[in-house]
């Protein structure tokens, strides 16, 4: 539904918007929302969200039960807070850091028991704590500032730290999948169309990944890691100030993790969609 909804609200604000921006009724040179083009730029975003995937952990002989994180361990909101720090070093050119933290806590009753890295889980209540950061640096070009908007691509590396642990009945256990984690190579395109003075609609996609490679670490053999990251965004864009500027929209991530050696055989899968707020200052 959510995806439904966005994407009507996006074609509504094309279909309005293109044709007024293309009359030459908005310029985007006096628009409030056009990219900087010097000085710094700090960010702060919270999402609210609707995850799926699945965790599964590995020791040994034992695979391990593929646990939904909706599903079967109760994972039925998603939250995340973000924060970036872009630097305009020309009118084009700026470098941007990111740092992402994803809320993602429930518990559920399993039944029958779960293999989670080597151990059993269930029959009862099982509580997951699936937190995980993600880091990234990119550099990113404006590419086109014609035709009454605004094209900016992006290129650069992210890294995730993901340790997800379960328990049960005072019993405890965790894996560390940011001890095989390597940087991995992200693109995007975020793409703005002046709506007025103070308005935009914006779109955003970006991703990345890594094709099955050895990690440079050893656990019972060397450990091969493959990664993907993809995200996606539709949004408008307000701004209260020509420095300050609020942006409200649907937000789509997709993140999968699979590590594997002769004696584990670990992956974590997560689809998420909702709710992006974001506030941007500029100095």
């Amino acid at each position: 539904m959510l995806r439904l909804l966005a994407t009507a609200a996006l074609v509504l604000v094309l279909g309005v918007t293109w044709p007024t921006v293309s009359e030459g009724q908005v310029r985007p040179e006096e628009s409030l929302t056009r990219p900087a083009d010097s000085g710094l730029e700090v960010s702060l975003a919270t999402r609210l969200g609707i995850p799926s995937g699945y965790v599964r952990v590995g020791e040994g002989p034992l695979r391990g039960t593929r646990l939904r994180l909706h599903d079967d361990l109760g994972i039925d909101v998603s939250e995340a807070l973000e924060a970036s720090v872009a630097l305009h070093v020309t009118p084009r050119d700026a470098l941007r850091a990111t740092y992402l933290y994803y809320f993602l806590d429930g518990g559920a009753r399993v039944d029958p028991t779960a293999s989670f890295n080597g151990d059993g889980f269930g029959p009862g209540h099982v509580h997951i704590n699936a937190d995980f950061y993600r880091v990234s640096l990119d550099y990113e070009r404006l590419l086109m500032s014609d035709y009454g908007a605004f094209l900016t691509g992006s290129i650069g590396l992210t890294y995730v730290h993901l340790d997800p642990k379960l328990s049960w009945q005072g019993h405890r256990s965790h894996e560390d999948f940011y001890r095989q984690e390597l940087p991995v190579p992200i693109v995007g395109v975020r793409f703005d169309i002046p709506m007025g003075p103070r308005f935009a609609a914006r779109a955003t996609v970006g991703g990345g990944g890594l094709p099955r490679v050895d990690s440079g670490r050893k656990e019972g053999g060397t450990v091969y890691l493959q990664q993907i990251h993809a995200d996606a965004g539709i949004s408008v864009v307000y701004a209260i100030t020509r420095a300050l500027q609020l942006d409200v929209g649907y937000h789509l991530t997709y993140f999968y993790q699979h590590e594997k050696s002769h004696e584990d055989d670990n992956a974590f899968e997560l689809y998420d969609n909702g709710l992006r707020v974001g506030l941007t200052i500029r100095f």
